[in-house]
């Protein structure tokens, strides 16, 4: 019997994780959206001076050379023109998928610092649409399977060598 409501147990927890995926992807979308348009006007405004300056991008990172604060403003440069480029290509994919594909793209290329902002303001709600309840049945699945081979694991030394007494 305590083996049954741990199992439930397991599948309860594994429904309420699994059914926060559909809010937390989308939420993540609205994460990188921000990041976007944040990073956009500051490459934008980085354009703009090297223009006035007579050079391009590339140049204008070229120069930024010399002393030890230039050296790490245009690190940071080059790191926030890479990451504006990056958001860039993956944000119309995640802006059109529905929500498993939202999920599976969060999963596989997450952008590390709207993954960090998006944990840090998320909060977890009840299943309300279709998608979240399906990830909730499908996470109540996958939970009731793994409690379950946890709780089976410890006994399977045992039950081998019970099975292999009574063959002899």
């Amino acid at each position: 019997m305590i083996l049954r409501a741990l199992t439930l147990a397991g599948g309860i927890i594994g429904a309420g994780i699994a059914a926060q995926g559909p809010g937390f992807s989308r939420a993540y979308v609205f994460e990188l959206e921000a990041a976007e348009r944040t990073l956009s006007g500051v490459v934008a405004h980085f354009d703009a001076a090297a223009l006035a300056a007579g050079t391009d991008r590339e140049a204008a990172l070229t120069r930024l050379r010399g002393s030890a604060l230039l050296e790490r403003r245009r690190i940071e440069l080059i790191e926030n023109i890479e990451r504006h480029a990056a958001l860039e290509a993956q944000l119309p994919r995640l802006q059109t998928a529905g929500p498993f594909l939202r999920s599976y793209y969060l999963l596989r290329a997450p952008d590390a610092g709207a993954l960090r902002a998006t944990a840090q303001m998320f909060s977890p709600t009840a299943p309300r649409s279709r998608a979240e309840l399906i990830f909730a049945a499908i996470g109540f699945i996958v939970g009731t399977a793994f409690a379950r081979l946890l709780l089976w694991l410890p006994t399977w030394p045992g039950r081998y060598r019970r099975r292999r007494a009574l063959r002899s």
